[in-house]
C-alpha cells in the first residue's frame, strides 16, 4: 500500500474558479450542491487512503498487506502466519511526543509596540487574558497533540473553529477524510472549505452531511451524495473561514508512508520465519530397518527408550535423530537490515541502540538531528495555520470589544528533549564568565525554561528576601560590642 497521483491532495484551482464564479462579487453564500458534491467525490480517494493510513495506525484486521496474504503452498490445512508490526505507531507516536509532548507556550506581548497597536496597558492585559482564557478553556495542549499526530498519519489535518452555546469561541482537530481546504495559495489559509462525513441508517443506507463555509456563513446539507439539498445557513462570527487544514509538509504526506514498502517486507520476512518453525520440528526421530507399531512408539514415549531385538542384520537397523539445519543468521541479517532501512528513512530515533543509552549532549542531539528536521518543517506549518488561526479569533475578539492584534500573539516550541541538568548548568555559568547577560545565557544553555525573565525576577526576588548578614554598622547581627 503506497500513495500514487490518484490519492494525493486534489488540485481544485478549477473548482475555486467554479466557486467564485457563482457566488459573484461578494464571494458568499451557499453553493449548488451539484457542485459541492463534484468537491467531495473528487477528495474521496485522498480521504479513503487518508483513513486506510488512520486504520493501519490502529493496527485493525485488515490494514496490512500482511492480512490479506494466501499461503504459498496449497494445502488441506496450510500454516498461514500473518504477523504485523507497529512501525507505523512507533514513527508517528515519537514524532507526536517529541514535538507536541511539551505544551505550546501561548503569549501577549508585552513591548511598547504591542501597547501602541493594541490601544494601552489596560487593552494589553485584556487581550492577553483573552489569549489565556481561549488556550485554557479548549486545552490546546491536547488540540495540538491531536493535530500533530493527525498530520503524521495522513499528511495533514483539520482545525475548525466555532461558538459554543456559553458564546466562547472553542476549536477542534478534524480528520483529514472529513476536511477540504479550498485555497489559490496555502491551505493554512483557506478561502472556502468543506467538511463532509455520512451516517450509516438501521438498512445500510448512508446519508450525508456537508457544510460548506465561506468569509461570513456555514450552510449545511443533507442527502446521498448524488442528491445534496440545503437545510440552513447560519453566521459563524469568525472574520474568515473558520476550517482550515494544517499540513504536515508541503508534500502532505505522513510520517511512514515512505517506509511502508520496508515495513511490509519485514512483516513478510518474520511471518515466513515463523511459518518455518511451526510446519517443521527442530527434530525428527529415524528408524531405520524396522517399522515401530503405535503401542511401542507410546511406551517409548513414556520411558524415553526403545528396545530392538538382536538379528543377524543388526546393523542394518538403528534408531537416530534427524536435525534440522537452520540458516537463522541470514533471516537476522534480512530483518536487521530493513529494521535499520525503516528507522533511517522515517527519520526516527531507533531507541534499542545500544549507543543510544551511551549518547548525551551534543552527540545525542546529532542523533536526533532527522527527526528535529522532520519536527521543524511542521513547525513551520504549524506557525503558517497559527497565523490565520489568531486572525480568526481576533476578528470573533472584536465582536466581544477586546482589540487583539493577531501579530502580537507569541507562541513558544519546546522540543520534548531529555534534559541534562548538569551540562546546561556548567554551560550557562561559562556563557555569564565570558560576558554574556544573565537572561542571554540562561536562554542559549537551559532551553527547558519557557519564561527566562520570569524566572530572573525569582531569583532576585529570593535573594532581596535574604536578610543581610550586617546590621548596617559593619558589626554582624547579634554580636555583642565590648567597647
Amino acid at each position: 500500500m503506497g500513495r500514487n497521483k490518484t490519492n494525493v491532495y486534489p488540485d481544485y484551482s478549477a473548482e475555486l474558479a467554479e466557486i467564485k464564479a457563482e457566488l459573484g462579487e461578494l464571494g458568499r453564500g451557499p453553493i449548488s450542491p451539484a457542485l459541492l458534491g463534484k468537491i467531495i467525490r473528487k477528495h474521496k480517494l485522498n480521504a479513503k487512503y487518508s483513513r486506510e493510513m488512520y486504520n493501519r495506525y490502529m493496527g485493525l484486521d485488515g490494514s496490512s498487506p500482511i492480512d490479506g496474504r494466501e499461503p504459498r503452498f496449497h494445502e488441506t490445512d496450510p500454516i498461514n502466519n500473518k504477523v504485523k508490526t507497529d512501525f507505523v505507531g512507533e514513527i508517528v507516536d515519537f514524532k507526536t511526543g517529541y514535538f507536541a509532548g511539551k505544551p505550546i507556550a501561548y503569549g501577549y506581548s508585552r513591548t511598547a509596540e504591542a501597547e501602541a497597536v493594541t490601544g494601552g496597558a489596560a487593552a494589553v492585559d485584556r487581550a492577553t487574558k483573552a489569549v489565556t482564557d481561549f488556550v485554557t478553556r479548549n486545552n490546546m495542549f491536547g488540540v495540538d497533540m491531536e493535530i500533530t499526530k493527525m498530520a503524521a498519519i495522513s499528511g495533514y489535518a483539520g482545525r475548525l473553529f466555532y461558538v459554543d452555546p456559553e458564546g466562547e469561541a472553542r476549536v477542534m482537530p478534524v480528520p483529514a477524510w472529513e476536511t477540504v481546504s479550498l485555497s489559490s495559495s496555502r491551505l493554512s489559509e483557506p478561502e472556502y472549505a468543506v467538511r463532509y462525513y455520512y451516517t450509516e441508517l438501521a438498512g445500510g443506507a448512508k446519508t450525508w452531511h456537508a457544510e460548506f463555509y465561506d468569509s461570513e456563513m456555514y450552510h449545511v446539507y443533507e442527502g446521498g451524495l448524488g442528491d445534496l439539498k440545503l437545510i440552513e445557513s447560519r453566521m459563524h462570527l469568525f472574520g474568515g473561514c473558520p476550517l482550515q487544514a494544517v499540513e504536515n509538509n508541503n508534500e502532505r504526506i505522513g510520517d511512514a508512508e515512505k517506509v511502508l514498502s520496508e515495513i511490509d517486507a519485514y512483516e513478510k520476512v518474520l511471518s515466513d520465519n515463523i511459518n518455518d518453525v511451526e510446519s517443521f520440528a527442530h527434530a525428527y526421530m529415524v528408524f531405520q530397518g524396522l517399522s515401530p507399531d503405535d503401542e511401542t512408539l507410546d511406551e517409548a514415549r513414556r520411558s524415553g527408550a526403545f528396545s530392538i531385538p538382536g538379528t543377524g542384520a543388526t546393523s542394518e537397523r538403528k534408531i537416530y535423530f534427524l536435525t534440522k539445519d537452520v540458516n537463522d543468521s541470514f533471516a537476522e541479517h534480512q530483518l536487521d537490515r530493513l529494521e535499520g532501512n525503516i528507522y533511517r528513512f522515517s527519520k526516527t530515533p531507533d531507541l534499542s541502540d545500544e549507543t543510544f543509552g551511551t549518547a548525551s549532549g551534543v552527540s545525542l542531539k546529532f542523533k536526533l538531528h532527522g527527526l528535529e528536521t522532520k519536527c521543524g518543517m511542521f513547525q513551520a506549518k504549524m506557525m503558517d495555520a497559527a497565523t490565520h488561526m489568531w486572525r480568526l479569533l481576533a476578528g470573533f475578539w472584536t465582536l466581544k470589544q477586546i482589540a487583539v492584534d493577531p501579530l502580537q500573539i507569541t507562541m513558544d516550541f519546546k522540543r520534548n528533549f531529555p534534559m541534562d541538568t548538569l551540562s546546561n548548568a556548567q554551560a550557562a555559568q561559562a556563557l555569564m564568565a565570558a560576558g554574556l547577560p544573565k537572561s542571554l545565557a540562561w536562554g542559549i544553555a537551559v532551553p527547558e525554561i519557557d519564561d527566562v525573565d520570569y524566572a530572573l525576577e525569582m531569583a532576585e526576588a529570593e535573594t532581596e528576601g535574604i536578610p543581610a548578614l550586617t546590621d548596617g554598622t559593619g558589626e554582624e547581627e547579634g554580636e555583642i560590642s565590648l567597647e
